[in-house]
């Protein structure tokens, strides 16, 4: 019974002395040396400052319009005639061609009745001129044999006296000389003839149909003269001028030289913007047609500065230069405002300048350059 006691006296010995041993080994180990070199780094993305002369070209996007667009509206009423063209919504046509014809047979046999009767007028009082004005009688002579129904009316002889004036009044002649005349005006109405070139938009009536005097026919618009309308930022303004050149290129990447012709006189309340317009001549190897959108690049001056992306301006006047390892906050001077980028000035030669967005910046981190 001894012998069991001192046994597990013995093995409780044994493991006290074992933990006893543990803790001695383990708080006698060296504690590890902390490497105060060690600290965080963060790669930047920046550049040297190097000033050179920069093309400011500015580049919009615009759309193209006809140049003239012209509302057809019937002056004389009648049945609608074929003209030289189908008159269908998009039918093409060419200056001088007739658009279409309304039906004035009744006003030519009106308008030749009136000539009739101004023939008699003349007759009648040729007697009475040749013995009142004698020396007047050979000039109405001849215009009385110069007048033809078939042919539009000569030229009125030139009245020379107060007496000659009151006698042609008196006899009705100016009244029915200017009946006639107003007759052959609206005779010319009924047929419509093509201002320029260019493609009916719209048709509002059918070949066959009546017009009505002030009824609506079509819509023409011109092709041979085309505009493209820009919307500019005011601050880019004055580097554009009526009259310069701009480049244009279409959707294919084909490019042509056009001109500024106008510039409007105020700006947009939604957009900020002030229109700019450039004409355009379309041709056979480019074409333009009314609503396409082109690329347009104004050429502006050249400035001299560095040009960097408009993410890394902060605050619209400063960037960040890096300087052993520190980011410091530095003013800059805008020159020129570009589609993604900034050209600036007011930064030493060869300081380096970040060219990315930061979202956070830290005291504690040094910062490392990479192109």
């Amino acid at each position: 019974m001894k012998k069991k006691i001192f046994s597990i006296i013995g093995g409780i010995a044994i493991i006290v002395a074992s933990i006893a041993l543990s803790g001695y080994l383990i708080n006698s180990k060296p504690a590890p040396r902390k490497d105060k070199q060690k600290h965080n780094t963060m790669n930047v993305k920046a550049g040297q400052v190097k000033y050179s002369d920069i093309e400011t070209a500015m580049n919009y996007r615009g759309r193209i319009s006809a140049f003239n667009t012209v509302d057809l509206t019937a002056e004389v009423s009648g049945r609608i005639l074929q003209g030289d063209i189908l008159f269908k919504e998009g039918e093409a046509f060419k200056k001088n061609d007739v658009i279409v014809k309304i039906y004035k047979e009744d006003a030519v046999a009106t308008h030749k009745a009136g000539i009739s009767s101004f023939l008699q007028t003349l007759a009648q009082i040729l007697p009475d001129i040749k013995v009142d004005f004698p020396d007047k009688f050979e000039k109405w002579n001849s215009f009385f044999v110069a007048i033809d129904p078939e042919k539009p009316l000569p030229e009125l002889p030139k009245i020379d006296s107060n007496q000659e004036k009151v006698f042609l009044s008196a006899n009705n002649v100016l009244t029915q000389y200017y009946n006639l005349q107003n007759q052959e005006i609206d005779l010319a109405k009924h047929t419509i003839v093509a201002p320029f070139d260019g493609t009916l938009k719209s048709v509002n009536k059918q070949i066959g149909s009546a017009a009505t005097t002030g009824s609506s026919l079509a819509t023409l618009i011109r092709s041979d003269k085309l505009e493209v309308a820009v919307p500019v930022f005011t601050n880019d303004l004055k580097w554009i001028q009526k009259g310069t050149a701009a480049t244009l290129t279409n959707k294919y990447g084909e490019k042509t030289i056009i001109n500024i012709s106008r510039i409007s006189g105020y700006v947009d309340e939604e957009t900020q913007s002030v229109n700019v317009y450039l004409t355009i001549y379309p041709s056979s190897t480019m074409k333009l047609l009314e609503g396409e959108y082109v690329d347009i690049t104004f050429k502006g001056q050249t400035v001299n500065g560095f040009e960097i992306p408009r993410e890394a301006i902060i605050d619209n006047s400063y960037v960040y230069t890096l300087e052993d390892g520190k980011l410091l906050k530095t003013r800059i001077d805008i020159i020129r405002s570009l589609s993604d980028s900034y050209i600036i000035s007011g930064i030493p030669v060869d300081k380096t300048i970040v060219t990315e967005s930061l979202t956070s910046i830290s005291s504690n981190v040094e910062y490392i350059a990479r192109n």
